[in-house]
């Protein structure tokens, strides 16, 4: 996965603010950049305060572990039980020439899967569709079109997200899209302390609970980064851990920083058609419905080839796995037959708040910004102003370091 840096986010920002997407929304400032144990939070996160009742940690930052309810959390997991190593460099790969400890099983440097990974779908022919990084202003356009093919997949939310656009993530939770988890800030996993672990997965849980009333049990670590001592605290939260099949991966996240086209991501997915009717077993891709760009290739490029293709059987993980209960109270509106489920979980009511384009002025430990979904409270947010100068100065040429 990509490090997407706060001026390429910023930038799709700035000009969704200025000129407007013609479907009438904008996006959000936020950041996904991926951080390193030097630097745990991104530029302009805030120094701890207290979260007060019914309000979030800010936007896309690291939430803090000696908050209160992270505290309360911490109890939920017996560290004695979780393997000791020591927190990567940014996600990143040692030197060369550096030994990691077999037993550490690091999907990003050793390709290494646990048992309980969930990397493919075992029936052959059989599409995990999943999307991450939503829901955002473009994501009513995925589900639109899967709708119109009644199609469901899984989506793997960011906390931050979540109560960004808790209208959003009613409606794919409503039409019956398996609901995950996929940490509240993006960070690499295995950069974290183990508290710090603790707190991007639960105050997700938390989000996503507080829209749509019910506690996803999968999550995916972003750009896969999982060793066995996120693997054991995740375990002991009650998650499942769920990435993508190797070489399964669209490169769509590409697209927004111009080192990919729509052109070569489906290119991409066309290799796959020759020999997917050739593999052992089925298969997980990895695809994102955070940026226009992310979604346009998939509705117009890779969907439409995929629903061509009469052989290929699309759905949710939980329901290729064979699993009817992918949320800790049952089903929800999940169904193994592909429609959605009556639920009688109704969903808890949001969280007021006030806001402003780009996530927010932070006033007396609170913040306001206009993110297209209702109002919605936060401790604080980042000061975004240098963010907004480098766009004027450097247009799209932001710069980014893949793995």
């Amino acid at each position: 996965m990509v490090k997407i840096l706060p001026t390429l986010l910023a930038l799709s920002a700035t000009l969704s603010v200025v000129l407007g997407y013609k479907h009438g929304h904008s996006h959000d400032l936020q950041i996904l950049q991926k951080r390193g144990t030097s630097a745990p939070e991104p530029t302009g996160c805030p120094a701890y305060a207290p979260i007060a009742s019914g309000a979030w940690p800010t936007l896309d930052c690291i939430p803090y572990p000696q908050d209160p309810q992270v505290q309360q959390w911490l109890k939920l997991v017996d560290m004695a039980k979780v393997p000791v190593y020591p927190p990567s460099n940014d996600g990143l790969c040692p030197a060369a020439g550096t030994t990691i400890p077999a037993g550490q099983c690091w999907w990003t440097c050793q390709k290494c899967t646990a048992p309980d990974d969930i990397t493919f779908c075992p029936q052959t022919g059989t599409w995990g569709l999943t999307y991450d990084d939503g829901p955002s202003p473009d994501s009513p356009r995925l589900y639109d079109d899967l709708k119109a093919h009644s199609i469901q997949a899984t989506l793997f939310i960011v906390g931050s997200r979540a109560i960004s656009y808790p209208a959003t993530l009613q409606r794919a939770y409503n039409e019956g899209h398996q609901i995950a988890i996929h940490t509240w800030s993006h960070p690499s996993m295995t950069s974290l302390s183990n508290e710090q672990i603790v707190a991007e997965l639960k105050w997700t849980e938390k989000a996503i609970v507080s829209v749509i009333g019910v506690t996803p049990i999968y999550w995916r670590p972003p750009y896969g980064d999982v060793d066995n001592r996120v693997r054991a605290i995740a375990t002991q939260l009650g998650y499942k851990t769920s990435i993508w099949t190797d070489g399964f991966d669209t490169n769509d996240w590409n697209i927004p920083a111009g080192t990919a086209t729509p052109q070569s991501v489906v290119a991409t997915f066309q290799t796959w058609l020759a020999k997917i009717p050739t593999m052992p077993n089925g298969f997980i891709v990895l695809e994102h419905d955070l940026f226009p760009a992310e979604v346009n290739v998939s509705i117009n490029g890779i969907l439409p080839i995929a629903f061509a293709d009469k052989a290929l059987k699309m759905m949710p993980i939980a329901r290729c796995m064979g699993d009817a209960k992918p949320y800790k109270e049952g089903a929800g509106t999940f169904s193994l037959a592909g429609s959605p489920a009556s639920s009688t979980t109704s969903a808890a009511t949001g969280h007021s708040g006030t806001a402003t384009a780009g996530g927010a002025t932070a006033t007396s430990g609170s913040a306001s910004a206009s993110t297209g979904g209702p109002n919605v409270h936060v401790n604080s947010a980042p000061n975004f102003g240098s963010a907004l100068s480098m766009i004027v100065m450097t247009g799209s040429a932001a710069v980014l370091a893949v793995l």
